[in-house]
């Protein structure tokens, strides 16, 4: 009952339905029943004295089941409450984080979604209220081409591939370096923001994205479910715990000075970005889709 409840389309329903079997089963006790046994007729103050003497009790032993459980469920258990969300909760979910929210971790692969809608919300959200976020972003090392590759051979395998472009070394690089690029816009475009990016060796199945209010564990699938762990969890926890390993096992970006960005990027200031934060070897640039690289840094897209 407590999954029904808790999410919007499944309640929804469940009210829709809980409704019309009422309905029926009313119209079948008033009028139905006392035509075929007139003695089971029931008056509407009948009616109505039956149903508060049931509710008094349902009442009573709701409240005491209620109570019964609470007593008898062990505290890490209520600490390690993990949730299921459905694919069509996850989108939502993470922007109603982006506006309640100070800080902002992605632990992923290559950040379409960070960079497309969690990094623009959080700095329109900074310039309203006048308060700062922190961005945390842990992405594949674009240097690393046995990685890229391994992490491209990874996503051709799954059903989103054969409806997508086909996923290379080439493809998995112009996605990183976008997201790179686009951190380093907004952090010295918006003084309210500081983001930190950190290039990681190694690739999961799972992403991150942790806000103060709660952790969503996502899979590259659209049509995969979710997890969530709310804050003060030890799930919530226990992931960050994992952040912080990660980043001590991976390189931080870092820029040789301060970059200015006005309108869109072009190719000759894409160039400068890539040599000031040694992203990239300038030299493997002519390798990749140069028109791409720009169209996904200039019109990020959402991938959901």
């Amino acid at each position: 009952m407590d999954e029904i409840l808790s999410k919007q389309h499944y309640r929804r329903t469940f009210f829709v339905m809980v409704f019309f079997v009422l309905v029926f089963a009313l119209v079948i006790r008033f009028f139905v029943i006392p035509q075929f046994y007139p003695q089971q007729a029931l008056t509407f103050p009948a009616l109505l004295g039956s149903l508060l003497d049931n509710l008094v009790v349902s009442l009573f032993i709701t409240v005491f089941l209620g109570v019964f459980i609470f007593w008898l469920t062990p505290d890490i258990v209520k600490r390690s409450a993990i949730e299921v969300l459905a694919p069509k909760q996850i989108n939502p979910l993470l922007k109603q984080a982006t506006s309640a929210t100070r800080s902002w971790i992605y632990m992923g692969a290559c950040g379409r979604y960070t960079r497309a809608t969690t990094i623009p919300k959080l700095a329109e959200v900074a310039r309203t209220e006048g308060i700062g976020r922190d961005i945390t972003i842990c992405i594949l090392n674009p240097k690393n081409e046995a990685l890229c590759a391994t992490y491209a051979t990874y996503r051709r395998s799954l059903k989103s591939a054969k409806s997508n472009k086909p996923w290379t070394v080439q493809v998995v690089q112009e996605e990183v370096l976008a997201t790179a690029v686009i951190a380093l816009k907004y952090q010295f475009s918006e003084p309210l923001l500081r983001i930190r990016v950190f290039f990681v060796d190694h690739f999961s199945a799972f992403r991150l994205d942790i806000s103060d209010l709660y952790v969503v564990v996502t899979k590259e699938d659209k049509e995969a479910s979710a997890l969530r762990a709310d804050a003060g969890t030890y799930f919530y926890d226990s992931y960050k715990d994992d952040v912080r390993l990660t980043e001590r096992q991976s390189k931080e970006m870092s820029c040789c000075g301060k970059l200015e960005f006005i309108g869109e990027i072009d190719e000759t200031k894409l160039r400068e970005v890539l040599r000031c934060a040694d992203i990239f070897d300038e030299a493997k640039l002519d390798n990749l889709n140069i028109e791409q690289l720009l169209k996904s840094i200039n019109k990020p897209q959402d991938p959901y």
